[in-house]
C-alpha cells in the first residue's frame, strides 16, 4: 500500500457532512500522519455539542495512520483555534498540509503540495503554497503555478520556518512599519488604502480574523507565495455572503506532472486580477463583522 508521507492538518468544528466530505479525499491518499483539531461547542449555539462530537466522530482511520488529536472543550472562534491549531501541528512536524472542513481538495493538491514543499524547502522567500485559484478557470501559462503576494488559504501548504513569524495579535506592529510594508506590497494607491484600513480596524478592535494577519506576516518577512494556475481546491462553505467565489470554487482541475517557473518573481498582473476579484467586497464584509463585533453579535467560525 502506497501512503502519503506529508503530515496533514485537519481543522474542524460542527459541521458533520462537510468533514465526512473532506476525509473521504484524505482516506484516498493515506497520510501515515493525520493531526485533527476541533473547536469546543458554542454555548449560544442549541445541540452544538452533539454537532462538535458528531463532527469529530467521522475521523476513524482504517489504514496504519499516526492520528494526534487537538480537541478543544472550550469555544475558541475560529481565528484562536486556526492560530493554537497550526501552532500545535508545527510543535511536532517542520512541513504540512493545512485543510478545513469546508474545503474539499483534489487528488492532485496533495502532490503538488509535497513536490513543492520539497522544491522550495530552503528557499526563505517562498513561504506558502496555495490550493485555490479564483480568478477564472484556468489561467493559460507554459508553466504550473506562478508566484503571488497573497495566501490563499482554503487549503495550504506552508513551513515551520514560516509559521514562527506568525502572531495573531499585531498590537505591537506600528503604524510607520505597517506602512512601508503595504507601500512595498499594495498595487496602486487603492490597494494600499485598503490594506491600511483592514490593519487599523484589525489592530484596534481584535476582530476574528486570521489569515489576513499571516498574510500580513509574510510580507513583513519579504515573502511570496505560490498559487496554481487552476483550481485544486472547492469550498463548499462559501455561501450567500461571497456569490462571487461560488461559481469559481465549484469546480477542480488537474496540475500533474508540474511545470515550475524558470525564476522567482511576483507576478503582479495576476494579483492585480486577484484584489480586484476578492479583496475589493470583502472590505465591507469585514467592515460588517467589524459592527457585530461592537454590539457584541460577533459570529465564531
Amino acid at each position: 500500500m502506497i501512503m502519503f508521507q506529508v503530515p496533514v492538518l485537519l481543522i474542524l468544528y460542527h459541521r458533520t457532512d462537510e468533514t465526512h466530505a473532506l476525509f473521504q479525499e484524505i482516506r484516498k491518499i493515506k497520510p501515515t500522519q493525520l493531526f485533527v483539531a476541533g473547536d469546543g461547542p458554542n454555548p449560544l449555539i442549541k445541540d452544538d455539542y452533539k454537532h462538535c462530537v458528531k463532527a469529530r466522530s467521522v475521523i476513524m482511520p482504517e489504514w496504519d495512520c499516526d492520528l494526534k488529536t487537538f480537541y478543544k472543550e472550550e469555544h475558541l472562534g475560529k481565528s484562536k483555534l486556526v492560530y493554537q491549531a497550526i501552532s500545535w501541528f508545527f510543535e511536532h512536524v517542520e512541513e504540512g498540509i493545512i485543510l478545513f472542513d469546508d474545503t474539499i481538495p483534489n487528488s492532485d493538491f496533495f502532490y503538488y503540495c509535497e513536490e513543492l514543499l520539497e522544491k522550495y524547502r530552503d528557499n526563505e522567500e517562498v513561504m506558502h503554497i496555495g490550493g485555490s485559484y479564483i480568478q477564472k478557470k484556468k489561467r493559460k501559462d507554459i508553466y504550473s503555478y506562478y508566484f503571488s503576494a497573497y495566501a490563499i488559504t482554503w487549503g495550504f501548504a506552508t513551513w515551520k520556518s514560516t509559521w514562527k513569524y506568525f502572531n495573531l495579535n499585531i498590537s505591537e506592529v506600528s503604524d510607520e512599519e505597517a506602512d512601508a510594508v503595504f507601500a512595498k506590497y499594495a498595487l496602486g494607491i487603492k490597494e494600499k488604502l485598503y490594506w491600511n484600513r483592514v490593519f487599523n480596524i484589525l489592530k484596534k478592535n481584535q476582530i476574528a480574523y486570521w489569515n489576513y494577519q499571516y498574510n500580513f506576516h509574510i510580507w513583513r518577512n519579504n515573502g511570496l507565495c505560490i498559487s496554481p494556475n487552476v483550481n485544486l481546491v472547492k469550498n463548499i462553505g462559501i455561501k450567500s455572503r461571497r456569490r462571487g467565489f461560488r461559481r469559481l470554487m465549484r469546480d477542480t482541475y488537474q496540475i500533474l506532472p508540474l511545470k515550475d517557473p524558470k525564476i522567482i518573481e511576483r507576478n503582479r498582473s495576476e494579483d492585480k486580477k486577484f484584489f480586484k476579484k476578492s479583496y475589493n467586497k470583502a472590505f465591507f464584509l469585514m467592515f460588517f463583522d467589524w459592527i457585530n463585533t461592537i454590539l457584541g453579535n460577533e459570529k465564531k467560525l
